[in-house]
């Protein structure tokens, strides 16, 4: 007992002594990969500017592992910070109404999210673009702001959908195995315990679906050297609607769909960062990102399935 205890303990610390060698990949500042985001929405719930949502967290999540430089090329109609004059509350503003709007004024019974629909057909699966020519793309303009790849995203649809609740057979469990844990000697009181405790474990097994928004957003990772589709894939971000909205959000639909758009930018982030790491900056094969097969609605790299 004493030595596999002994090869457990040394196993162990082989492995927290192999993770803490690993060399994490960083560059500097000035030998970051500069890369451009363009984001499309062709879902149909345009007015909440899923593609301004989207770009914002990639703007976020893209520069976290220190690999990246985001370069914004788009023109700068902003107004400077200088000559933003503070607001003064005893200066009239013009037109402005009589009506005095409450500050207290209770969010809307029905929220723009709430109106999204159930998403009928979705699937994550790379597309075979590698090597095309994406359309519209305006290569000299990228090369002339100093950016060596596009981030090119397509929000193709939003929609709700239903899993399972996995919270409540976790909880389950973990009442019921330290009720039994607990009642571990031969008296009648931790017996019951123990049943006690079988039973609520049992109870872990109970399915719960809860309804979960999806953003289903397809990316395509361009070259703007040679102008061509290094690798596309279609990513979906998913979040489930709470009971009630956290600290923050107005509502519980507004909340799960912003968590679902921003769960798509994590995923489209961690994947390109994987990119950059092991294809641009290691020299690696690509093959990984490239995918054998064309599966179901997605052909030409456009979904031909219904999406909401």
């Amino acid at each position: 007992m004493t030595k596999k205890i002994f090869l457990l303990c040394l196993t162990i610390l082989l492995v927290m002594q192999g993770a803490a060698s690993a060399k994490k990949t960083e560059l500097a500042e000035e030998d970051r990969i500069k890369v451009a985001i363009e984001v499309m929405d062709h879902s149909r719930y345009k007015e909440l500017d899923t593609a301004t949502n989207l770009e914002n967290f990639l703007n976020e999540k893209l520069v976290e592992k220190n690999l990246i430089t985001v370069i914004n090329t788009k023109p700068d109609n902003e107004i400077p910070a200088e000559e933003i004059k503070p607001f003064d509350e005893n200066v009239p503003v013009e037109n402005s109404s009589d009506e005095i709007k409450s500050t207290d004024a209770e969010v809307p019974a029905d929220p723009p999210a709430a109106k999204i629909g159930e998403l009928l057909t979705f699937g994550a699966i790379e597309l075979p673009q590698h090597g095309t020519i994406p359309e519209n793309f305006d290569g000299d303009l990228y090369k002339n702001a100093g950016v060596d790849y596009v981030i090119r995203c397509e929000v193709l649809g939003l929609g709700t959908s239903q899993v399972e609740d996995k919270t409540i057979g976790t909880i389950f469990n973990l009442v019921g195995a330290t009720l039994s844990f607990s009642g571990n000697g031969s008296s009648s009181r931790d017996k019951t315990l123990r049943r006690v405790g079988t039973g609520i474990g049992l109870g872990g097994f109970i399915q719960t679906k809860r309804t979960a928004l999806n953003a289903v957003v397809n990316m395509q990772f361009i070259s703007v050297e040679s102008g061509e589709i290094l690798w596309e894939k279609n990513f979906i971000g998913q979040a489930v609607r709470h009971h009630k909205p956290r600290k923050g959000y107005s509502d519980v639909w507004t909340e799960a769909y912003l968590e679902s758009v921003e769960d798509s930018a994590k995923r489209i982030s961690k994947r390109v960062n994987k990119y950059v790491d092991k294809v641009i900056i290691q020299g690696k094969s690509d093959k990984d990102f490239q995918p054998n097969v064309n599966i179901g609605g997605f052909v030409g790299g456009k979904f031909s399935g219904k999406l909401f």
